[in-house]
């Protein structure tokens, strides 16, 4: 009686909301989320979780040791796949991010690629950029990865100043735009810990190396992978 009823008001709600796919627009049908089916197949998945070291190491190459780098899927600003990450960072819609986290690490928890991590930890936004948004997307991301792996969500990685946007930048006015902007505020309790950092995507690396030095700076002890939903292609 009670499902009948669930699925009763579900059915009514989305005549009055219509559920959408996030991508092409399509009526979703009962069992479908953020994606339609079609969308989800088409996914331009990047696979990269399965190569020891792949384009996110590449990227990310440096005095940090990278043990994992996951990315989800190919993002091109001109592809119809670009507005999961934009309405999910800038149009107020986080649940977009952690769905799509739980997505991925549904799809990539059998590969071992969450074996022997300890925590995540998302790319943190300092409080007056959090303040203005009023979430964080990799927070979200991180939270959806969570759900699927049990994995707790740290927030030992804090932005202690602003930084201006990253978007129109070459590479290394990223990499300069993003140092010394990220601190570990308890390094004791990541002692020997592994740890996932989960940012939304990728570009050249700059951030996500930022923050992956911060915590290495401050536990050496502590190994590091990284997940991403977004890889770019540079060019």
């Amino acid at each position: 009686m009670a499902g009948g009823l669930r699925l009763w008001i579900e059915d009514v709600l989305g005549v009055i909301y219509p559920n959408v796919c996030e991508v092409c627009g399509v009526s979703l049908t009962r069992g479908e989320e953020t994606l339609c089916l079609h969308c989800h197949v088409n996914l331009p998945r990047t696979n990269v979780h399965r190569d020891g070291f792949n384009v996110i190491h590449q990227r990310l190459a440096g005095k940090v040791p990278i043990e994992r780098a996951g990315g989800y899927f190919y993002y091109y600003r001109e592809s119809d796949y670009a507005a999961l990450i934009h309405r999910a960072k800038y149009n107020g819609r986080p649940v977009i991010a952690e769905r799509l986290g739980e997505r991925y690490a549904r799809e990539i928890s059998g590969d071992g690629f969450f074996d022997g991590v300890d925590v995540i930890i998302p790319v943190p936004l300092h409080r007056l950029r959090l303040l203005r948004r009023g979430y964080n997307q990799s927070e979200a991301i991180a939270r959806g990865v969570s759900k699927v792996t049990g994995l707790p969500v740290g927030n030992n990685l804090v932005a202690r100043r602003g930084h201006s946007s990253q978007t129109r930048k070459n590479s290394y006015e990223r990499w300069i735009n993003a140092q010394n902007i990220y601190e570990v505020i308890d390094p004791g309790s990541l002692q020997g810990m592994h740890i996932l950092v989960v940012d939304d995507v990728v570009t050249t690396g700059a951030t996500l190396l930022a923050c992956c030095e911060a915590i290495h700076d401050a536990q050496p002890s502590a190994r590091i992978s990284v997940l991403t939903l977004g890889v770019t292609h540079l060019r």
